[in-house]
């Protein structure tokens, strides 16, 4: 192979690391906050509270200590991983993909935080994905457990994100810019995308940002998909109070004292990618139009797109896929993707493929996706391996790691959905 596709992937995911990312558009000079176009006096406000959520919220918070230092008041920032010591803001360990008692006392502690303060103060809130599930207040009488069993219903059948989010916005007494409600203060929001098309509305269910989406077009949506009577009760009752109006809709206009600054997205880390790949002498092709409906679909147009390339090209994609779950398997939409490829390409010229997610998790795996190739599949045939039966019983991973081609990173501290890197190599 003429280039590394994991080297590829590693740049990619660094690109949009907050380390390399937040000091570029946040600076803090003669108590003047810069963020992007925005200019904070920090000398109008009695006190900064540095507080966020999501998979990249640990990492964004300890850069922006570094560029704030003593001027921070307090407050709360909430992470899938063990907590990460801070100076001036507790850190908070809770739970993804789906919530958890963890997801609630993340909430409460954000609610407190957010009520103690008053319009003479300072949030920089630090958004990024995983906020939906990591800190979650369900609307009663919806139980912890019933809001779980909503989500993953969601999730394991074929809903996008931004259909999953706007159910969820509506069954929280903190998501859709409620949150931003519970506080006078002037809030900007930090935010790093792991939504298509950077959707300020979708990304973490948007606590701070208004939503155009309502009770009757959730209730819309789970009958067009013959799932509102498989939901729990509580959660029935509070969609049919939402649409009669006897629970308060979502704001719908958004407060001019919360801004919000987009960090970075997918689009970066596939220009990094790209512009790496340049100094390799491989002709780069970079897909603008983002990957996306269901994995099956995504697949076979990936795999003829593939096919039509020439030899030595390498080629860049992102975006998001979903899912519609059949077997009880480990893995996720990355990994059930790379399958699907290995099984269509077989050994029909050199190539390696990579299809991860930038978070290091996809699905309920402890991988981030997989890297496949035509050898990988010489493999599997040669220890005579049925890839169909793993992808019927959506048992990607299970396979993926006896062969090998599992990639893990871990938590990588960022979050701009998927990407794929593939290269095709000279017969």
């Amino acid at each position: 192979m003429n280039i590394d596709v994991k080297k590829v992937f590693d740049i990619a995911i660094d690109a949009v690391r907050p380390k390399n990312i937040i000091s570029k558009i946040v600076t803090y000079k003669d108590n003047e906050l810069a963020v992007g176009k925005s200019y904070l006096d920090l000398k109008l406000f009695d006190y900064c509270y540095l507080c966020g959520s999501g998979k990249a919220a640990a990492e964004m918070a300890v850069e922006m200590e570094k560029i704030l230092g003593s001027q921070w008041g307090g407050g709360v920032v909430v992470s899938p991983e063990p907590p990460t010591f801070l100076q001036h803001a507790t850190c908070i360990e809770a739970t993804h993909p789906l919530p958890s008692s963890k997801s609630i006392a993340a909430a409460d502690a954000m609610i407190g935080c957010f009520e103690s303060t008053s319009e003479k103060d300072l949030i920089v809130y630090l958004l990024s994905g995983g906020t939906s599930a990591l800190m979650e207040k369900p609307i009663p009488p919806i139980t912890l457990d019933d809001f779980i069993a909503t989500t993953q219903l969601l999730l394991e059948n074929g809903f996008s994100i931004e259909e999953v989010n706007a159910v969820r916005k509506h069954l929280s007494l903190i998501k859709g810019g409620r949150l931003a409600q519970k506080s006078a203060a002037t809030i900007i929001v930090l935010v790093i995308s792991d939504v298509v098309g950077n959707d300020l509305q979708t990304i973490g269910s948007a606590p701070l940002h208004s939503d155009a989406s309502s009770y009757d077009d959730v209730m819309r949506l789970l009958t067009d998909r013959g799932l509102f009577s498989r939901l729990a009760s509580s959660v029935q009752e509070v969609l049919r109070r939402g649409v009669l109006g006897e629970i308060e809709e979502t704001p719908k206009n958004i407060r001019p004292n919360v801004i919000h600054q987009l960090l970075s997205s997918n689009a970066d880390a596939l220009k990094a990618a790209q512009s790496y790949a340049y100094t390799q002498d491989v002709s780069v092709i970079l897909e603008h139009r983002p990957i996306s409906g269901s994995v099956e679909s995504a697949a076979e147009a990936f795999v003829e797109t593939f096919k039509a390339l020439a030899p030595g090209t390498l080629l860049l994609l992102g975006g998001e896929t979903t899912v519609t779950v059949t077997g009880e398997g480990r893995g996720g939409r990355n990994q059930h993707f790379a399958l699907l490829v290995l099984q269509a390409l077989q050994e029909c010229c050199p190539y390696e493929i990579i299809a991860a997610g930038t978070d290091g998790i996809d699905g309920n795996s402890d991988a981030a996706g997989a890297l496949i190739s035509n050898t990988l599949y010489k493999e599997s045939k040669e220890k005579q391996i049925d890839l169909q039966y793993y992808i019927t019983a959506f048992d990607s991973n299970t396979i993926l790691e006896q062969l090998g081609a599992a990639i893990k990173t871990g938590h990588t501290g960022t979050n701009v959905t998927d990407i794929i890197i593939a290269y095709k190599g000279a017969q």
